[in-house]
């Protein structure tokens, strides 16, 4: 891939997902049997990936490049890493499905780069269920699309595990390639105790990411692979605050100690986490746990739970005044800086 020009100055939105419209073309001109598109009530769109229909309906700023780049304009936003919305990541596909919406996904977002240099850089989307397509998806998404890495699922299945032997090779190739892997909860239908109050999204999703994190500590992902770059969305979750019990245990349970050999700080402290907590107090407190440097901006744009005001969420926070400008931009820069290096 040739060098894309550089990126306008400014904050850097590293959590931003989209649907391209050029995707939904391919869905409608019948690609691929069983991917459509169809009429959803209030005028708008949602799609079929696999025969199956997938909810809720699209939102305008999903797809209508023109909102997405107002909408930025209004925020102060200069760029936003886009990532495909997590069901375009071959969530419950077979293997042929999910490889083939995943390629064409990520084409697409490397298209919206290219005709945006300086406003986008983009992160593909794998299927994490289907370990070798992931690893192919990976290759391709780096090498072949000049994205800065992958979108995966923080939960592949529900007995597939982020530590599991299966995907080993899947982070030793993120690893090799310079990837960031951005791990985010998949959006199922709510269930249980989830069902109620919006709790699906209010807790699940960060209790998702607790568990992924927990599990890439615990299970030695961190410690066996130490130039991976990962990044946990939504504030990281419950891990930051959970991250003395997590200690905690590892001092005082053997469960907890079969691939781990370093500490669980050590391994916590790598990774990177978005700003997403909807609290600058919130913020403050991540920031005491982790590494100034491997805090991001993120706004979780374009759903009702993104932050609306992402600057006003770093300012508040009462950050140290260059680490509230690493935060908002230079700690994203730098990973850029650091994929396109390569």
């Amino acid at each position: 891939m040739s060098a894309l020009p550089p990126l306008r100055s400014g904050p850097i939105d590293v959590h931003a997902h989209i649907v391209p419209e050029s995707l939904l073309a391919r869905f409608e001109a019948g690609e691929r049997e069983n991917f459509r598109v169809e009429q959803a009530e209030g005028g708008r769109r949602r799609v079929v990936l696999g025969g199956r229909v997938v909810n809720p309906p699209l939102m305008p700023a999903m797809t209508d490049m023109a909102l997405r780049l107002a909408d930025m304009e209004k925020q102060g936003v200069a760029v936003q890493i886009l990532s495909p919305w997590v069901q375009l990541c071959g969530l419950g596909l077979g293997a042929e499905d999910a490889a083939w919406v995943v390629e064409a996904t990520n084409a697409e977002i490397a298209a919206i780069v290219r005709a945006h240099p300086d406003r986008f850089r983009g992160f593909g989307g794998v299927p994490l269920h289907h370990p070798e397509v992931a690893v192919e998806a990976l290759r391709r998404a780096m090498t072949v699309h000049g994205l800065l890495g992958v979108e995966a699922s923080t939960t592949p299945t529900a007995e597939l595990f982020l530590d599991d032997p299966k995907l080993e090779p899947f982070w030793a190739e993120a690893e090799k390639l310079g990837a960031i892997v951005m791990l985010h909860p998949p959006q199922g239908p709510p269930v249980g105790a989830y069902s109620r109050f919006y709790m699906q999204n209010l807790v699940l999703n960060p209790l998702e990411t607790a568990i992924a994190g927990a599990h890439l500590i615990f299970g030695g992902v961190m410690e066996r692979h130490p130039d991976l770059t990962i990044l946990l969305v939504h504030g990281g979750g419950f891990l930051p605050y959970n991250l003395g019990r997590l200690k905690r245990g590892h001092a005082i349970r053997p469960e907890t100690k079969g691939a781990l050999k370093g500490s669980v700080e050590d391994s916590f402290r790598r990774f990177v986490i978005d700003t997403v907590t909807h609290s600058a107090s919130g913020l403050r407190f991540l920031y005491g746990e982790v590494p100034a440097g491997q805090v991001v901006m993120g706004t979780d744009y374009p759903f009702d739970m993104a932050d609306p005001d992402p600057l006003t969420t770093v300012r508040e926070a009462e950050l140290p005044e260059d680490d509230t400008q690493a935060v908002l931009e230079g700690n994203a820069a730098r990973l850029i800086a650091a994929v396109e290096a390569r």
